[in-house]
C-alpha cells in the first residue's frame, strides 16, 4: 500500500507531470482564494500532504513562507532536492497530518492532489480538527478533491511518461463500491529501462468519495464557514475537481 509515495517517490513528477504543468494556474486560483476568502492576510502556508513539493515550491516561488508536511520521507527527499536546487527557503516536516503539534501558526493550510480522499468520515473529523489547531483566527484551508461521478472513464486509461531514458507505462483503473462511498484506485507502472528490461509496480489504494455537499457540511461542523468552488471558478454543475474553502 502507499508504494506510489515511497518506491515510486523518485518517480512521482514523472507520473503527474501533466498536473504539476497546470500547477501554476492552480496556484493562481489559491492566491485569489486566499485574498477573495480569508479574514486576514496570508503569508505563511502549511502544505499538508505536500509529497514531493509541486505545490509547495511554487507557493515558496510567489513568496509565501511555505511548511511542507508530508507522511513518507523518500517523497521529502525528493522535495528537499528540488528546493535546494531553486534556492527555495522551504522547511519540510515528516510527520502524520492528524498529529500536527502546531498551534495557531500559520494565516492558511493547504491540501492538494485529492490526499483529503485518504480519510474516512471519523478521520476527516480529527483532520478539520488538526487545521483548525494550527491555523490563526481568519485564516483559510484550502483542499481539493475530484468528482468521481462523471461518464466516459469507467474503463482503463493508459499513457506514457519518460524520467531521463527510462519510458513510465502508467495504467490506471478504479472500482467503486457505491454502497460504502469507497473507491479502489489502482495503477499498474511498468518502468521500461533502455536494455529493454521492466520493472512493474502495483498500486492498490483504498479512498473515499465525497459530493461537495457532504465535505461542505462536515467542515461546517468546524469551521466559521464553508464553501465549495469547482476546477478553478465558482461551482458548476459540470465540474470536475472541487475546491473546499473554509474559515476558521
Amino acid at each position: 500500500m502507499h508504494e506510489l509515495y515511497t518506491v515510486l517517490a523518485e518517480y512521482y513528477d514523472a507520473i503527474y507531470r501533466r498536473r504539476a504543468e497546470r500547477v501554476g494556474e492552480e496556484i493562481d486560483f489559491v492566491v485569489g482564494l486566499f485574498r477573495k476568502e480569508a479574514e486576514r492576510e496570508v503569508t505563511r502556508v502549511l502544505d499538508l500532504a505536500c509529497g514531493t513539493g509541486i505545490p509547495t515550491l511554487e507557493l515558496a516561488r510567489r513568496g509565501y513562507g511555505v511548511v511542507g508536511l508530508d507522511l513518507h520521507e523518500e517523497m521529502l527527499a525528493v522535495a528537499r532536492r528540488k528546493a535546494e536546487r531553486e534556492g527555495l527557503s522551504v522547511e519540510f516536516v515528516q510527520g502524520d497530518a492528524l498529529e500536527i503539534d502546531f498551534r495557531k501558526e500559520f494565516d492558511a493550510v493547504t491540501m492538494f492532489f485529492s490526499s483529503i480522499m485518504y480519510f474516512d468520515d471519523s478521520a476527516i473529523q480529527e483532520l478539520f480538527n488538526s487545521v483548525k489547531r494550527a491555523l490563526k483566527p481568519g485564516g483559510i484551508f484550502i483542499a481539493d478533491f475530484p468528482c468521481w461521478y462523471y461518464g466516459g472513464r469507467d474503463g482503463p486509461i493508459v499513457w506514457d511518461e519518460r524520467k531521463g531514458n527510462e519510458r513510465l507505462i502508467i495504467t490506471d483503473w478504479r472500482e467503486v463500491e457505491p454502497g460504502t462511498q469507497k473507491l479502489h484506485f489502482k495503477r499498474l507502472v511498468q518502468i521500461v529501462k533502455p536494455d529493454g528490461s521492466v520493472r512493474a509496480f502495483m498500486v492498490d489504494d483504498e479512498l473515499n468519495i465525497y459530493t461537495p455537499r457532504e465535505i461542505r457540511l462536515l467542515a461546517e461542523r468546524h469551521f466559521k464557514k464553508a464553501k465549495i468552488y469547482g476546477d478553478l471558478h465558482e461551482l458548476r454543475p459540470s465540474d470536475r475537481r472541487y475546491w473546499l474553502v473554509a474559515v476558521k
